[in-house]
């Protein structure tokens, strides 16, 4: 059964769990779909993420699920979501306020359906609604439940979870000592667990699947009332039994055996006592006879238990220790007042550490050490991200305004050129191991003080410590020349840079309340002027200002030579880079070279008419979303027609109103430099 990949355990729900089982704890993350919605229920920890990812896509794409329901906060519950989001899922968080309070330091980045404010109800499409059950400190003041009343199953988090060393999908015979062990364990007391036990019998629950332990899908109210009736937590006050009258030191002794084999196994309880003078009725663990006084066997089989199976089997076990011995008036066993906080000095042939829970601990600081160098690391490149690039320029240049600082850092940004081509040539594969390559480039020229960040698209970022403008300059300048002669790549590939030094932006007054922010912005804006100036250089002047306006380039596709000039002279003294040919193919040559922000075309025009053009311009990915304007003799019904289908934004007559042309493409062009900068 540990083998289970997935397991349908009602129709169309599913459970979807990891294939490990971690120190005693089995994760149960649970899938719903609902037509073409699905809710994933508690997806998990890092350590399962593999496993439950694989489960799931084998029942549906990622992106149908709609839902992920979050419990509580805890790591085996939560940590894995920020993975699902790395993988293109994208999902809403349906939890407690308490939950997603919490949660969202886990990093992840999707939207909260706060369910204490929806009326604990989540309503699916189909009208299928989930009800939120709330069981407030079992084991954390958010928890909550949920309850399909469709199939009538009760995903219950942590509660009715157990502890075992074999692990089933469905609940045994021998489940319900496992279960009061687990709660023991977790569960503040019977006067937080009776209320909502109480509410639970009063539900039509045909099926209880927890987020830890094994289903229980028969036997229902017997497992909700064992709970209602359990005394735990650390202000145990159980009810006093005389020992005597009760079978004595036999009975407390056989309870204590028969918890064990509940959770392993029975031949394995046998193995620990089987040295002991101990009688048994037939086929059970039921103490008939012993050689021993009645406070010496309580004492001599915990004494076995550490010998042979450790510390492990010491800290299981002790909840249910400490309520029999309030419970019966009877002494603690020495084991655990003394053995129990020295075995690592008092049993050398052992290793008396806490085995469990070292484990445990490592495993989740692994975990969580690894979840975070997921969310700040860039899986390509093994670089710092853009969101971990953005708070250190922030730490990095806070304390700069002093004046009592001489560093003066450097910021540099390096854009790959032409990508969007080789992405639609090669593949993402191939793009991807091209920014390793510049990586590799970038990383044999820097020195150690140099820091490289992998930013968003095609770009890295070189943060310089403390440079001057001349070394900044020739160090960008190292590094075009260094990836223009590499040949690593599968064609030539350059790149453009755009340089920036604190000193620069220092005596600037928008640059005070954000420095980091001011210097990112005047290093991309030279990135930019770079690639429209060509592409393959260096930029290391501007403002913001200056280079507004002029960073916009057009093409104009005309072969009346007189209308070529007329419009090019006009656009540039709009400081507006223009490019001007005469026929469609070599327009169509030229947009393989470069980007322009706006086409201008006259629709008659030799070797390639104007529509055949915009036709093929839509056929490509880097030049299907460029803006496109007909300027030309022929207008009718029809072209017009024609032009709107290909998404042809204005379409002017000739002879035309120069002023209404230029007016349009200064608000065309406006709008899109505001919204990149």
């Amino acid at each position: 059964m540990n083998k289970l990949k997935t397991a349908e355990i009602a129709p169309n729900i599913f459970w979807v769990g990891g294939g490990e089982q971690h120190g005693g704890l089995r994760c149960n993350p649970y899938l719903l779909v609902d037509n073409d919605e699905a809710v994933l229920i508690d997806p998990g920890s890092v350590l399962d993420f593999e496993d439950v990812l694989a489960n799931v896509c084998s029942i549906i794409p990622l992106e149908k699920i709609k839902y992920v329901i979050l419990h509580h906060q805890d790591p085996d519950f939560c940590a894995g979501v920020p993975l699902f989001e790395q993988k293109g899922a994208r999902f809403i968080i349906a939890a407690h306020w308490r939950t997603q309070t919490l949660v969202r330091y886990y990093g992840i980045k999707s939207d909260y359906y706060i369910v204490n404010e929806n009326e604990f109800k989540l309503v699916l499409k189909s009208g299928r609604v989930l009800s939120f059950v709330q069981t407030p400190y079992l084991h954390f003041p958010g928890s909550i439940a949920t309850y399909d009343s469709h199939s009538k199953i009760l995903f219950s988090s942590d509660l009715f979870g157990a502890f075992s060393g074999e692990w089933s999908l469905y609940a045994s015979d021998d489940y319900m000592e496992k279960m009061k062990a687990f709660h023991e364990h977790y569960m503040p007391s019977n006067d937080i667990l009776r209320p909502v036990m109480e509410v639970l019998l009063g539900m039509d629950i045909a099926m209880i699947a927890p987020q830890h332990g094994s289903i229980i899908n028969n036997r229902i109210s017997e497992y909700i009332k064992a709970l209602r009736d359990l005394e735990c937590g650390a202000f145990l006050t159980p009810i006093k039994h005389d020992l005597a009258k009760s079978g004595g030191y036999k009975s407390i002794c056989s309870k204590i055996l028969k918890r064990y084999a509940s959770i392993f196994k029975k031949q394995e309880v046998l193995e620990v006592i089987e040295d002991l003078e101990i009688s048994f009725e037939n086929g059970t663990l039921d103490i008939t006879d012993y050689n021993y006084r009645g406070n010496t066997l309580w004492n001599i089989i915990f004494e076995q238990v550490l010998a042979k199976k450790g510390m492990r089997w010491l800290y299981v076990i002790e909840p249910l220790v400490n309520k029999i011995s309030q419970e019966y008036d009877v002494e603690i066993p020495e084991v655990f007042n003394t053995t129990l906080k020295q075995a690592e000095e008092q049993v050398t042939n052992l290793n008396l550490q806490n085995t469990w829970l070292k484990e445990m601990n490592l495993k989740l600081s692994n975990s969580i050490k690894e979840t975070q160098e997921k969310l700040i690391k860039c899986s390509i490149t093994d670089l710092y991200n853009y969101d971990f690039f953005k708070n250190y320029l922030t730490t990095e240049l806070k304390d700069l305004f002093s004046g009592d600082s001489k560093q003066n850092p450097g910021l540099i940004i390096i854009s790959a050129d032409n990508m969007h081509k080789i992405k639609f040539s090669y593949g993402d594969n191939e793009v991807d191991e091209i920014m390793r390559n510049i990586v590799y480039t970038i990383n044999n020229i820097k020195d150690d003080n140099t820091l490289l960040f992998r930013l968003q698209g095609f770009e890295l970022a070189c943060y310089l410590p403390h440079t001057s403008r001349g070394e900044a300059i020739e160090f960008a300048e190292s590094i075009r020349n260094a990836v223009a002669a590499s040949e690593k790549f599968i064609e030539k590939i350059t790149v453009s840079a755009g340089v920036v030094i604190f000193d620069e932006i220092n005596d600037q007054q928008e640059t005070i309340n954000e420095p980091s922010e001011s210097m990112y912005k005047v290093a991309m804006l030279r990135v930019k002027i770079a690639k429209n100036r060509g592409m393959n250089l260096v930029c290391s002047n501007s403002t913001l200002d200056d280079y507004r306006e002029e960073l916009s380039k057009i093409l104009i596709i005309d072969d009346d030579q007189v209308n070529r000039d007329v419009l090019k002279t006009a656009l540039e003294n709009l400081k507006i880079k223009v490019v001007t040919v005469n026929d469609g193919e070599e327009a169509l040559r030229i947009t393989e070279r470069e980007a322009f922000d706006l086409i201008i075309s006259e629709i008659m025009i030799p070797k390639v008419d104007g529509f055949l053009v915009r036709e093929k311009l839509l056929m490509q990915s880097d030049t299907k979303n460029t803006p496109f304007f007909f300027v030309s003799h022929m207008k009718n019904d029809d072209s017009i027609l024609h032009a709107a289908a290909l998404g042809v934004e204005h379409y002017f007559k000739k002879p035309f109103m120069l002023t209404e042309l230029l007016a349009i493409v200064k608000i065309k062009l406006k709008g899109k430099l505001d919204s990149e900068f």
